[in-house]
């Protein structure tokens, strides 16, 4: 089939082809006690540039035993560490608690401490497809901000999750397309909304979060013939010092992320959608980059650019120890 003639389907195509659960959303599961906790598992995990101090919640009978729980984690963390070039921080903490049913729940607080909370009736497979853990470890590479810039924190792991999986091989190309367009609309401003930095919905904080930093990373490859992107800008800002142990301002990681690409993109968007109500056509962006419900279209004009995005990067950042 020709370009003019691609059928290029609505978003909410998107959303019947997509069946996995996003950011935010609820896990099934019923409420049963859990048993008394008999032990903790306790294991240092070691990866390029950091370690993880792994504590585990172990429970008789559960059908993820505390091997599944060190692979889920070794998982996940190769995958941000494949990412950022290196693992963000030096050392964490990450305790994995048993809670009753099914289902995967976490929190990062600095870069000291992973909390993750985890259905004692969750099956193995389940660990395997989970975007939990990815979500909360790329939090370490990226400073503290001022509350009313939390999007950015949030929709960065949000955006970023699913890219550093398909890169490592732990989530299909297709599968992250077709949901990241199914989904990206939440984050839209809804009647009354203003810009991302006057809105603090859940939409807005994980999915207007991940649309800025979508539209920042389709944007800087274009402007740079996809010589640079939104990964140079992030791992710039974790080399000048910007993990979680730290908070910034907003403009002084608008400022580093921008000077690694050599664009104003960062400056740019965060005008366009952080202080004023905005309005992306996502459907055109999507034609652009040739991505429909059910097939790629590699004769469109950002296709390069679509295909670059999950395409494993092997500079590594200078990060401060």
């Amino acid at each position: 089939m020709s370009r003019a003639r691609a059928a290029f389907l609505p978003l909410a195509a998107f959303a019947a082809a997509a069946g996995a659960t996003s950011p935010g959303a609820a896990s099934p599961g019923a409420a049963r006690p859990v048993a008394a906790a008999e032990s903790y598992t306790r294991k240092t995990l070691s990866f390029p540039g950091g370690q993880i101090d792994l504590s585990i919640e172990t429970v008789g009978g559960a059908p993820a035993t505390a091997t599944h729980v060190e692979a889920w984690v070794r998982r996940a963390a190769n995958a941000v560490t494949g990412f950022y070039g290196g693992f963000p921080v030096r050392r964490v903490r990450v305790v994995v608690r048993r809670i009753p049913g099914r289902g995967i729940h976490g929190t990062a607080f600095g870069s000291d401490l992973v909390r993750l909370r985890l259905g004692v009736e969750t099956a193995p497979a389940r660990l395997d497809s989970d975007w939990v853990m990815t979500h909360e470890l790329l939090h370490l590479g990226f400073p503290d901000l001022d509350r009313r810039h939390l999007w950015m924190r949030e929709g960065l792991s949000t955006y970023f999750e699913p890219i550093a999986r398909a890169r490592a091989g732990h989530m299909p190309v297709r599968q992250l397309w077709s949901e990241l367009f199914r989904d990206l609309p939440r984050g839209f401003p809804r009647a009354g909304d203003g810009g991302l930095d006057q809105t603090r919905s859940w939409g807005t904080t994980y999915w207007g979060g991940a649309l800025f930093w979508f539209l920042a990373d389709v944007e800087i490859r274009e402007r740079t013939g996809n010589r640079r992107s939104a990964d140079d800008a992030l791992r710039a800002i974790l080399a000048a010092g910007g993990n979680a142990s730290r908070r910034w301002s907003i403009e002084r990681v608008v400022e580093v992320g921008d000077r690694a690409t050599g664009t104003a993109v960062l400056a740019d968007l965060y005008r366009r959608l952080a202080l004023r109500r905005f309005e992306v056509d996502l459907e055109a962006l999507a034609a652009r980059l040739g991505v429909s419900a059910h097939r790629f279209d590699d004769r469109a004009p950002l296709a390069d650019i679509r295909r670059a995005i999950t395409a494993p990067v092997s500079r590594s950042p200078r990060i401060p120890r």
